[in-house]
């Protein structure tokens, strides 16, 4: 009795919990169908709830005289994360933007949730028309990351070795970047940041660059990032971030 509208786009990040565009049309629908229309990723930070928003409509037949339906978010562990139910007499309004499906990081777990609604309805004096529990789609919740950088220069006569550790941190897991990201290492010049050298990261999060130096000079690293700061179950981007300056000895 539930039409399955999902969106299938890829957002950045700030528009990601929020955004809605549905890329299927569903079929002519049936009495007591419904749609539930909701962004495909929640981007839930530590320490903080969000209301993930939607929308629902339901196909109501002429002469409904009450309905409810009630909306499901259960978790990767199959315990129900989330549960509201309403509805209205008089058939209206029979689609609607909801408040938003609650998550909260101190209680939920980062995963896939699937999203259910099961349907009821009346018409007069018939008896009421209970529909079953349905598959909407499914809301992939990630974590959002924060990026450190981590510097060491050691001297060698006019030969600096710049090493920089990338970590990418998410809730309480601490690992480092995926290998081949970008590292681009700098050296003060008067009042401006010039650039030195440039390295990818390895396995361990490591990398490297050899440049001209001497005692005192002060260097940085620069992790462009990913233009992006979840990490999900893919693959991980992370925010750009700096390191602090340090001196060359």
């Amino acid at each position: 009795m539930k039409i399955l509208t999902r969106l299938g786009t890829t957002v950045a990040v700030a528009a990601l919990a929020l955004s809605t565009a549905s890329i299927a049309t569903p079929a002519q629908a049936a009495p007591g169908d419904a749609t539930l229309t909701f962004a495909p990723t929640a981007v839930l930070p530590a320490d903080t709830c969000i209301d993930h928003a939607y929308t629902y409509s339901v196909e109501l037949p002429e002469g409904t005289t009450s309905w409810s339906i009630v909306i499901e978010l259960i978790a990767p562990d199959g315990t129900n994360a989330h549960r509201e139910s309403f509805g209205t007499f008089n058939g209206a309004p029979a689609a609607q933007q909801g408040l938003g499906l609650q998550l909260c990081s101190v209680y939920e777990q980062y995963g896939t949730y699937t999203v259910a609604t099961t349907t009821d309805y009346k018409v007069g004096t018939a008896p009421t028309v209970f529909g079953a529990k349905q598959v909407e789609g499914t809301i992939e919740v990630v974590g959002q990351a924060t990026s450190k950088v981590a510097l060491k220069a050691k001297r060698k006569g006019t030969k600096v070795t710049a090493t920089a550790k990338v970590t990418a941190t998410v809730g309480s897991t601490t690992g480092p970047v995926a290998a081949g990201a970008k590292v681009t290492f700098q050296k003060k010049v008067g009042k401006k940041w010039k650039k030195v050298g440039k390295g990818s990261t390895d396995a361990a999060g490591v990398a490297k660059a050899k440049f001209k130096g001497k005692k005192g000079d002060r260097v940085r690293a620069v992790f462009a990032g990913a233009g992006e700061v979840i990490v999900g179950s893919g693959s991980s981007p992370v925010p750009a971030a700096t390191s602090k300056a340090v001196r060359v000895k």
